[in-house]
């Protein structure tokens, strides 16, 4: 279908409501002339089942042009179609009778009247399930209603942190509220579902857009933080955006893992993140503001080699002048004057993504002004065991992914048990053994350590 056909389709949402309007104010007219008073009313009843017949046959078309486009599935949609061409058919017949076939449509007017009506209000329930999801209408419904629709329960009012679930309790209302008109089980824009986490987890048409433990690598999380402007950044279409504190929370979801089905008390939250949830489930009365660390402004001539180099660079937060930064595509490799900026940058940066980027260890000791550095995600790269010297200066670390550095041994992790700062670590897809990883355990129990064939 060509651009312009696909161009026409969207003002199917401009004129929509007209036929709806058009076949109210019609059928208000209709009945209105029956009575001996208003009687004259009939005389204008033709050129108004006109204009209900022509909006309905231009919004159908429209509609048609709109559904080429894609991103429509599902029962609400194929539903939505079928009573929208019946409405329109329907409108088509009323004003023929009433032109050509007086005397039918006096006999049967007010029975097609009645008809008309039913089935706009049916095209316009499953019209906004597309705009809402499929669940919109009955929400809020009694209990007996929703187990009529096939939902389950309704989950109890949050009171108490602890026993919150991560996904039921506060991302799936995150996602349902910012991005369920777009992407739900009846309309998937790119052919994504946020409807549910399985539907998550499957991904897009471009593949997964989600990496458990990897909110900096994640398509879904980069499109939300993009800046306002950009093409990519979600959502589009001038829908309200994630708030900041949405952003954040979102992260610390994909980082630690998408968990659900279980509490906020079985997993390790930090008190930010804490005060974070509770303020989006509304269990404190007032925003709790969390106060910026003092980090060093960087130039705005920086940021922009920074960016225009391959790098995307966010604060992070609006009050903050720490930064977080990651490369712009995944799969690009970094070069030496890349990471030249960043250290140039390095007195603000708290958080470091370094996937995929062809690091090896000459590159890697490119670093070597990272004082404030908390975070730094080195997976799937070349480092080896000479490289991990450079990060024995790295003493504010926090979290280290050396995730498919397969040279990296036990010898290179030895290197590291001098970072104090030091609480977790991921090691899948290194040459570390198991009995390495239990010694560092029994020297650091406060580490927490992911890797294969490590116990739980």
């Amino acid at each position: 279908m060509s651009d312009f056909l696909l161009f026409l389709g969207r003002f199917h949402v401009v004129v929509l409501h007209l036929p709806i309007g058009m076949v109210l104010l019609t059928a208000i007219v209709y009945w209105l002339s029956r009575s001996a008073r208003y009687k004259s009313l009939q005389q204008v009843l033709p050129v108004l089942w006109a204009c209900t017949a022509v909006s309905a046959l231009v919004t159908v078309v429209l509609g048609l042009l709109h559904f080429g486009e894609g991103g429509f599935s599902g029962p609400s949609a194929s539903a939505h179609r079928l009573w929208g061409i019946v409405f329109a058919l329907g409108t088509q017949l009323v004003c023929f009778l009433s032109y050509f076939k007086v005397t039918a449509y006096q006999r049967w007017g007010g029975a097609l009247c009645a008809a008309l009506l039913i089935a706009v209000t049916i095209t316009g329930h499953y019209g906004g399930n597309l705009t809402h999801g499929p669940t919109y209408l009955v929400e809020y419904a009694p209990q007996s209603i929703r187990h009529l629709a096939g939902l389950n329960e309704r989950r109890a009012p949050v009171t108490d942190l602890a026993l919150v679930d991560p996904w039921h309790d506060v991302i799936a209302p995150i996602l349902q509220s910012r991005c369920g008109s777009c992407h739900n089980s009846d309309k998937q824009r790119g052919q994504l579902d946020l409807s549910s986490l399985d539907a998550l987890l499957v991904g897009g048409e471009s593949g997964a857009v989600v990496l458990p433990g990897n909110a900096e690598g994640s398509d879904f999380y980069k499109r939300v933080t993009l800046p306002a402007s950009h093409e990519n950044f979600m959502p589009a279409e001038g829908k309200t955006p994630l708030t900041q504190e949405q952003v954040q929370i979102l992260g610390w979801w994909i980082d630690a893992g998408l968990p659900a089905e279980t509490s906020v008390s079985a997993l390790s939250v930090d008190e930010e993140t804490a005060a974070l949830l509770s303020v989006e489930l509304g269990l404190s009365p007032v925003p709790v503001m969390v106060a910026a660390e003092n980090y060093q402004a960087v130039p705005e001539e920086l940021i922009r080699q920074m960016v225009v180099s391959g790098w995307l660079v966010r604060p992070l937060s609006r009050d903050s002048n720490g930064l977080s930064v990651s490369i712009n595509a995944i799969g690009q490799p970094a070069s030496r004057d890349m990471l030249v900026l960043l250290n140039q940058a390095g007195a603000s940066m708290v958080q470091l993504n370094l996937t995929s980027t062809g690091l090896n260890d000459e590159l890697l000791a490119v670093l070597t002004d990272m004082p404030v550095l908390e975070n730094l995600n080195l997976s799937n790269n070349g480092i080896t065991d000479a490289g991990l010297d450079t990060l024995a200066g790295f003493k504010n670390l926090n979290v280290l992914n050396l995730y498919g550095n397969s040279a990296i041994t036990a010898a290179g992790l030895e290197k590291l048990t001098s970072l104090e700062s030091l609480a977790v670590i991921y090691l899948w897809g290194t040459s570390i053994s198991e009995e390495a990883m239990l010694s560092l355990q029994t020297s650091r129990p406060d580490l927490e350590i992911h890797g294969q064939a490590l116990p739980r």
